[in-house]
């Protein structure tokens, strides 16, 4: 009885479902479609997905799903926010409908989302992931190499000059698919977290669930190659903090350590396969110049990426006291906001972390609100996700988490790409924590 109701309701959702993954395709290759395919198109196709995002929302609205509390505190918190930036900020109608799309719709994609997908569904994207990482990680090992000039290297709307990123030793950090590198970093912590996952309870899945082993092994070593291509010293402290993740389950759960300890071996014998076939070329070399330039210039490790970078500034942010009380209005923290009255996102204030973009943008008080409720909504999946492990001994949520939780809490929502990220790796946490 129970079986043919959850049949008759994916068959139900097919369609939402199918917008679901549209709406993941779209966030990995939606700067193919701006740099390679329709480059005359690219500030339109910024927007890509808010069609979907808005249909979504009201579908969510007609069968009153979006009942989370925080999702939809962040929905009042943002028309708010939207009023004040008409009546008291910038007065622009539409700097301020592009803000309010963050807050009203793809915060509430994310749990009608959820409602949609089960856990089948979450195992099926996890897969197609993995499996879209190999083909990214050669993409980028082409791109690292390859000249800015070269075609593969275009920048947004086809420009000559190159989407890549200052690197090191005259090579770039290359994008892949995204339109620029912070794309790519966000795609592969997110690939991360899934490959942990597989890693270590692959052979404990049903037969249509699982990853060929030499497949899995294949994705493993192309992830081991893409953190010095990167050139990314954020995708290098993401695969930390997964691993520190993984490392507390191994502490809540000793049924996990012996393929703990296996996994360990395994990465590393593949890690000294992967250098004696010399598959790194000169990508260490770089990454490691990288590194030691940056903290050079930055004043060190824990001032640069994890002061700066990871943390977002939070302390500087969260006691801008010379930020207008009610900020400088809802929208005006995006590049494309900021663009509509003639300015840019550092006009104002830096809007490149992201707390200081919500401070910036909505005042100290509601900027606090918001900040808050994230932090909550990030504490929540932590909380419930290590439930699953003691109850369950389920690994999937938690390791989903090591991503959403930092995404969620202190991901930047200015820029269309990291919004995408918070969003899908929300939906496929709390869609892992469904039983069904």
């Amino acid at each position: 009885m129970i079986i043919g109701r959850i049949a008759k309701r994916n068959e139900r959702y097919i369609y939402y479902k199918l917008a679901v993954w549209l709406y993941l395709f779209l966030l990995i290759f939606e700067g193919a479609l701006r740099k390679w395919i329709f480059p005359s198109l690219a500030t339109p196709l910024l927007l890509v997905r808010e069609p979907i995002v808005i249909w979504l929302f009201c579908v969510g609205i007609q069968h009153r799903w979006i009942q989370n509390v925080f999702a939809r505190c962040l929905m009042i918190f943002g028309v708010i926010a939207f009023v004040t930036a008409l009546l008291f900020a910038h007065h622009n109608l539409y700097v301020a409908l592009y803000g309010l799309r963050i807050y009203l719709f793809h915060f509430s994609f994310i749990i009608v989302a959820v409602k949609i997908l089960n856990r089948e569904d979450v195992l099926r994207m996890c897969k197609c992931i993995l499996y879209l990482s190999i083909p990214m990680t050669i993409l980028i090992i082409i791109q690292f190499y390859f000249p800015q000039s070269a075609w593969v290297n275009r920048g947004i709307g086809g420009d000559m000059e190159g989407a890549g990123f200052g690197g090191a030793l005259g090579y770039f950090r290359p994008p892949g698919t995204f339109s620029f590198t912070l794309g790519y970093v966000a795609f592969q912590g997110l690939v991360c977290s899934i490959l942990i996952y597989f890693f270590l309870k692959n052979s404990e899945l049903r037969y249509e669930q699982r990853i060929n082993r030499w497949m899995l092994y294949v994705m493993i070593i192309c992830y081991i190659l893409s953190v010095p291509y990167s050139i990314s010293r954020t995708l290098m402290f993401t695969t930390v903090i997964s691993l520190a993740f993984l490392f507390i389950a191994i502490l809540l759960d000793k049924s996990n350590r012996v393929q703990f300890i296996v996994s360990i071996c395994a990465i590393l014998l593949l890690l000294w396969g992967a250098t004696s076939l010399g598959l790194f070329g000169k990508s260490v070399d770089v990454f490691m110049e990288r590194f030691t330039t940056a903290n050079e210039v930055e004043g060190g490790l824990a001032k640069g990426v994890i002061g700066e970078r990871l943390l977002g500034g939070i302390v500087d942010s969260l006691v801008d006291f010379d930020i207008p009380i009610l900020g400088y209005g809802l929208g005006i923290g995006t590049n494309a906001g900021a663009k509509l009255v003639s300015a840019n996102m550092y006009t104002y204030f830096n809007a490149e972390n992201g707390y200081g973009m919500i401070i910036g943008e909505c005042g100290l008080l509601l900027g606090w609100l918001i900040v808050g409720c994230r932090v909550a909504w990030g504490i929540n999946i932590l909380k419930r996700s290590l439930i699953y492990i003691r109850r369950y001994n389920d690994l999937l949520p938690w390791c989903l988490c090591s991503f959403a939780f930092v995404e969620i809490v202190n991901g930047q929502i200015g820029t269309p790409m990291s919004l995408g990220f918070i969003v899908m790796s929300m939906v496929l946490t709390m869609s892992a924590l469904k039983r069904i």
